[in-house]
């Protein structure tokens, strides 16, 4: 498992008081690496509410991503 996944679960066991937005965007990128590197187990799949509040389509202003 790469580093990035690991410090993404890391942070996502030491700081369960994280805000909603927050969890669902480690856990958006943590299911994005782990269907990126395939992996047999992933413990991050979305359920169906979870999907549907994924921001969908971005612009980039600034340098920094914006959903819309």
């Amino acid at each position: 498992m790469p580093n990035c996944s690991m410090q993404i679960y890391r942070v996502q066991d030491d700081f369960p008081d994280l805000d909603s937005r927050e969890r669902l965007l480690l856990k958006m990128c943590a299911n994005l690496l782990e269907d990126y590197y395939e992996v047999k187990n992933p413990r991050n799949r979305l359920t169906v509410g979870e999907y549907q509040k994924v921001p969908g389509r971005w612009e980039l202003f600034d340098g920094m991503l914006r959903d819309y």
